[in-house]
């Protein structure tokens, strides 16, 4: 199967890629995602179970995200995941996709001056 380029993986799920910016500082486990992705957005809003490891399992199919070593110490429960190299070029992509969204609706005056 060829590979894929990271522009291949757009546009992501928005929960896809709160996953990969909350893996960009190391590897992580499913209730720290949640937390991290909760703080980041700033709401109370509900991540279930399911939806979330139906994203890491997308996510690892894709190559984007593998699994980690557990720290020493770490409950064995736990299962730690970490971006892959790919990960890190489809989060970029993606980012730099959202901008050039934003600067488009900024240039249509749908978002309010900055003050």
């Amino acid at each position: 199967m060829p590979r894929r380029a990271a522009q291949d993986h757009l546009p992501l799920h928005p929960l896809a890629f709160r996953i990969l910016l909350a893996l960009m500082d190391g590897p992580s486990y499913g209730t720290r995602i949640v937390d991290e992705v909760e703080r980041a957005e700033g709401t109370v809003r509900t991540i279930y179970p399911a939806n979330l490891f139906r994203r890491i399992r997308d996510l690892l199919s894709d190559g984007l995200i593998e699994e980690a070593e557990s720290p020493s110490g770490a409950d064995p429960r736990r299962s730690y995941v970490r971006l892959t190299r790919m990960g890190r070029a489809v989060a970029r992509a993606e980012a730099l996709r959202l901008r050039a969204l934003v600067r488009d609706a900024e240039r249509h005056d749908l978002l309010p001056e900055a003050r």
